[in-house]
């Protein structure tokens, strides 16, 4: 019998190249996605903040930053309290980015939601939100 860390593992990796092929074709990655979506949800983010929101290490997330802020998608303005700090922002074509986006990643969604049937799909997300729960806590 298959170990269910593993199958987990497993679908996600399937998941995750799919999700990163279908951005791809629109010209973006999952973690362009991510930090896009994480600094559209909470603007104002310190750059701080945005690593632990996207599970990235600074020096990662400061290459991605770099590449979003030369196509004009945020920008980095430091925190008039505190200079240490460097606050991102979506620009407007970096909101209409995400918009697009987020368009890609539902679709790729219905792709995985159309799998199951809606019985299944509810059962799935209990459990998956059950496991997460579970790991976090101990």
């Amino acid at each position: 019998m298959e170990l269910v860390g593993r199958q987990l593992y497993l679908a996600y990796r399937a998941m995750r190249d799919r999700l990163d092929e279908a951005l791809g074709a629109a010209g973006a990655s999952v973690p362009q996605w991510i930090v896009l979506k994480s600094v559209g949800d909470e603007p104002e983010l310190s750059q701080r903040e945005l690593a632990g929101r996207v599970l990235v290490t600074g020096s990662t997330l400061t290459h991605h930053l770099d590449r979003l802020e030369r196509g004009g998608l945020i920008v980095r303005t430091r925190d008039a309290d505190d200079r240490r700090v460097i606050r991102i922002s979506l620009t407007e074509r970096g909101k209409h980015r995400r918009t697009e986006l987020e368009a890609v990643v539902a679709a790729h969604d219905q792709r995985i939601a159309a799998l199951l049937s809606e019985r299944d799909a509810r059962a799935l997300r209990r459990l998956l939100a059950q496991v997460e729960q579970g790991l976090n806590e101990g």
